[in-house]
């Protein structure tokens, strides 16, 4: 082998040894893409604000079944605002508690008011 060879032999062998010792450089994680669906939160359920829905009753008890003498009207709290949904209030009428039903008629809060029972 001629003296040149092994001069470049071995720079080369010099330069593999550094190389080997050197601390390797990190690796990029490679970025991966991602798929994401939005999924809307749940809005709080709606009631009925009870108060209100005496009110009215009392005042479509009073003009539309023309009914003089109720005296007051109170229906239960937690009512929720969901079609089809039944329940009852309580008018006082001529100092006796009659049940009046209640059914919810719409998502905006539409009701359907049946005579006291």
């Amino acid at each position: 082998m001629t003296r040149r060879f092994l001069v470049v032999l071995g720079l080369c062998c010099v330069l593999a040894g550094t190389a080997c010792d050197a601390p390797a450089e990190p690796v990029p994680t490679p970025v991966l893409p991602t798929r994401s669906t939005p999924v809307p939160a749940s809005a709080p359920a709606k009631v009925l604000d009870p108060a209100a829905v005496g009110d009215g009753v009392r005042k479509i008890l009073l003009e539309s079944f023309r009914i003089a003498d109720v005296d007051g009207v109170t229906c239960p709290a937690g009512q929720p605002v969901v079609i089809g949904r039944a329940f009852a209030c309580t008018a006082e009428i001529g100092g006796t508690a009659k049940r009046v039903p209640i059914t919810v008629l719409g998502t905006d809060g539409r009701y359907r008011v049946d005579p006291p029972g």
